[in-house]
């Protein structure tokens, strides 16, 4: 009997473990138990507040309301008493900082943190239990949550210089960080293309420095456009930003960009740049924009800098950058010569480490911490408390902890969130493609390569959002920072043992989307995938109960496009497009339909892989055709490929016998005349991975949606010799033309067809692939159907233009009427239309 009753006990045990409600909290705790009872929140509810975070009672208040819908009387003291929600301090709690303790019983909640910031930490805790999706309305389960942060360091940077958030903004930001148990804002202040931190000993910096456009002192940039663009912070915005930061447990670190990326100081005040005629570029094409580290007055210029700065920031850090600066303004510049002979110095790294230990000193004299990005370690030893931000990739990192400093790791390759999500959309791509997946993946602590002692150096992980093209779509941060940085919260926090990209993407999606729209963000939704084969698209939605609408004629869907519940029959699946809609404001990127890999392999042997496949299934018109390797993860590219060659009935179409190594991602391009339902085709290529190292990718085989006739290029501007004219000329969309110059009125470049071309359709299109960087602002497209006389088309619209021309086209004329106002001009290869 007894025996019968324990079954009896375990089995309603485990119903209620199953009658459990998920939570889908994010981060993920370290410890959670969990029963089926919940207590409900009296109408009356009191939420008393320890005096210690007396601070946040306007904070918690109205997020309490928020979430939940009930209007709180939130009072100081340090006990709870019965149906009261309790927020204390007791830092004899066995917990690191920042750690919590919650527990949700039948006499109400308690949250108590080890420290301020525990509480307000166990309190985000609290308000996303309250919004699970199987919580009910007014109720809160009972739990019992130990937690506490893998990482002390959990930031995120925001560049507001090539982009000007409003205070506003910032406050949001700061809000949807807090949300997710981040504890630093990295605000990014200053850089070429605007400053924005008031500086009372030096008005001219926001005078002059936070404005750009027609007649001021720097130039339009990143889609400012020919007006007046800008704004800056003044010193009670800042004041109002930290404290609010500091309600909900942020810390501010301010950056201010030095001794590169300054063009707007020197704009402002020229005399602090190097005294040289030659105009030197930088990485970004930027000029002049470098402080003379020869000039004495200029170490006077920082420390009142630094002092206001300082006085308006009271966290221990500041940020003083130290990136990508073109030295080769100080080895043209006499006085850094001068300075150079003097010291002793034989290279100019030696220079701009000279820089640092002085801005260090003056750092020092005001009672901060120096942290700087990873290149401050060249040309000598830094003061050893420096922090560096590492965020060349993984490897800096390592280096920097050898070296015995504290470290934030975030690598561009994972945590710059201005990357693209994917091939096809707006974004960066210097590092990689970055998607919510792909930020996960991310392992802030290289176990290999560092000692355990080194390990500790590792202070935490932050992201970063660079802006140069936040400027368009509206709302385009939001979307480029969420729900990545849903991602970034959980690797800064949760136990590494407990990282898991399946149990993560259910929380994700399950609940934490739905409160990523009620705080107001305009995240990025996930696609869905459309897959085509044999006359059937067959779309996966990305979770349970997403809306999937679509187009037919190859536009993006709109939400009130068709709606997709079925499988379609087609054979034009090149022009169906799909896209994930979340709500009336928020919505995936449109995708096209894929075709399944038409070969695939993974070894990580010494091993010569023959590979042969039957391609007919795939192939289904004459055209011009790309064959893609693409290696499945970045840690899979070993190998070489050759010998590639496709048949058509068994007799050879194209082969190419050269090796290219697959972490090139090879693209081959394959020509098919006379398609015919009943030919056979048929792939072979070889692998030869010559190393024990992993080697795996996916073979995709694709007909390109575009003409490819031979055209040849000209054009009134110097090439830069790393991208030529002839890049216009290879069909590459990857490809791409950059002047030596800016462009001016009466520039021009020409397409020229060998024979006419029949099109529906032409889009010219200039700035680099995927980005609206050096585009034509003013100009228009001419064609010619004779290759003497012209007909005008388009005005270029945001550097893209079409024409539509009626007869078979012989050339193609780009005309620019006016300066882009940057310091040089791309262009791409024309997308001409069948």
């Amino acid at each position: 009997m007894k025996k019968r009753i324990l079954l009896m006990a375990i089995f309603l045990s485990s119903l209620n473990v199953l009658k459990a409600q998920q939570l889908d909290i994010i981060p993920k705790p370290v410890k959670i138990e969990q029963k089926d009872k919940a207590f409900v929140i009296p109408s009356s509810i009191k939420i008393v507040v320890d005096k210690k975070i007396e601070q946040s009672t306007i904070y918690i208040a109205s997020n309490f309301l928020k979430n939940t819908g009930i209007n709180a009387a939130v009072v100081t003291g340090n006990k709870q008493d019965k149906n009261e929600i309790a927020l204390l301090v007791d830092e004899k709690i066995n917990l690191p900082n920042d750690g919590y303790l919650l527990t949700v019983n039948k006499k109400g909640v308690i949250v108590k943190g080890k420290t301020t910031n525990g509480v307000l930490n166990g309190f985000q805790t609290l308000m996303q239990i309250c919004t699970a999706k199987e919580v009910q309305k007014g109720t809160i389960p009972f739990v019992k949550i130990e937690d506490y942060p893998r990482f002390e360091w959990r930031g995120m940077m925001l560049d507001c210089s090539r982009q000007f958030f409003d205070k506003q903004t910032v406050e949001n930001y700061i809000d949807w960080l807090a949300g997710h148990k981040m504890n630093v804002f990295h605000w990014h202040l200053t850089d070429d293309n605007g400053w924005r931190a008031e500086i009372k000993s030096m008005p001219d910096l926001t005078a002059k420095g936070a404005w750009r456009g027609p007649g001021e002192v720097l130039l339009p940039s990143y889609g400012s456009g020919n007006k007046r663009y800008g704004g800056f912070y003044t010193q009670e915005d800042m004041k109002e930003v930290v404290a609010y930061a500091s309600a909900r447990g942020i810390a501010v670190m301010p950056e201010i960009e030095i001794p590169g990326h300054s063009r707007a100081v020197t704009a402002a005040y020229p005399e602090i740049g190097c005294a040289i005629t030659q105009e030197l570029k930088s990485v970004q094409g930027e000029v002049k924009n470098v402080w003379c580290v020869g000039r004495e007055e200029n170490y006077q210029i920082l420390d009142s800098i630094i002092r206001e700065v300082s006085g308006l920031f009271p966290f221990e850090y500041i940020h003083i950058a130290g990136d990508e600066v073109n030295r080769a303004n100080w080895e043209h510049c006499p006085k850094c010569q001068a300075l150079m002979a003097k010291e002793g110095f034989t290279d100019s790294f030696q220079l701009q480490n000279y820089f640092f230990r002085r801005v260090q000193t003056i750092v020092d004299k005001y009672h901060k911490k120096t942290n700087g990005w990873n290149e401050i370690l060249k040309g000598g030893e830094v003061n050893p408390n420096t922090l560096i931000s590492a965020w060349q990739g993984i490897s800096y990192g390592i280096e920097s902890a050898k070296r015995g400093h504290e470290t934030i790791m975030m690598p561009g390759q994972y945590t710059y969130f201005d990357m693209a999500q994917s091939e096809n959309e707006r974004g960066h791509r210097w590092a990689a493609i970055t998607d919510t997946k792909r930020a996960y993946s991310f392992e802030p602590i290289p176990n290999d390569d560092l000692t355990p002692e080194q390990q500790k150096l590792i202070k935490g992980v932050q992201g970063a959002l660079w802006s140069e093209y936040l400027d368009r779509p509206t709302r385009f941060m939001e979307y480029q920072s969420y729900p990545r940085i849903s991602a970034l919260s959980e690797i800064g926090w949760s136990k590494k043992e407990d990282k898991n990209w399946d149990d993560f993407y259910g929380r994700l999606s399950h609940s934490h989307l739905q409160r990523l729209a009620n705080m107001g963000i305009a995240f990025r939704d996930f696609p869905p995938t459309a897959i085509y084969k044999s006359g059937t698209i067959t779309v996966t939605p990305p979770y349970e109960g997403a809306v999937v609408r679509y187009d037919t004629q190859g536009n993006e869907p709109t939400r009130q496009s068709a709606l997709y519940t079925n499988p379609i029959q087609t054979k034009d699946y090149e022009q169906y497009m799909f896209r994930t809609f979340f709500n009336e404001e928020i919505a995936s990127p449109a995708v096209k339909v894929e075709k399944l890999p038409v070969a695939n392999w993974n070894t990580s042997k010494i091993e010569v892989l023959n590979i042969s496949e039957d391609i007919s299934e795939h192939v289904d018109k004459s055209g011009i055709w790309y064959l893609t390797f693409d290696p499945t993860t970045d840690g899979s590219t070993s190998g070489n490929i050759k010998s590639v060659s496709i048949f058509e009935n068994d007799k050879l179409i194209q082969t190419y016998a050269d090796e290219k190594a697959l972490k090139s991602k090879p693209r081959l391009r394959f020509v098919i005349e006379n398609y015919n339902e009943k030919n056979k085709y048929r792939l072979d290529f070889t692998v030869d991975n010559k190393e024990a190292k992993a080697s795996s990718a996916k073979v995709n085989f694709n007909c390109s949606p575009y003409l490819e006739p031979e055209v040849k290029v000209t054009s009134s501007m110097a090439e830069n010799p790393k991208f030529p004219i002839s890049k216009l000329e290879d069909y590459n969309i990857e490809t791409y033309l950059r002047t030596d110059v800016a462009c001016a009125n009466g520039d021009w470049i020409l397409y020229t067809f060998t024979n006419p071309v029949v099109s529906s359709k032409i889009d010219v299109l200039t700035g680099i692939p995927h980005h609206p960087r050096f585009i034509v602002n003013d100009g228009h497209v001419e064609y010619s159907y004779n290759g003497v006389d012209f007909e005008k088309g388009d005005s270029f619209d945001y550097g893209n233009a079409s024409i539509y021309p009626k007869q078979p086209v012989k050339a193609v004329k780009i005309m620019i009427t006016a300066t882009n106002n940057e310091p040089l001009m791309a262009a791409q290869d024309l997308r001409i239309n069948p």
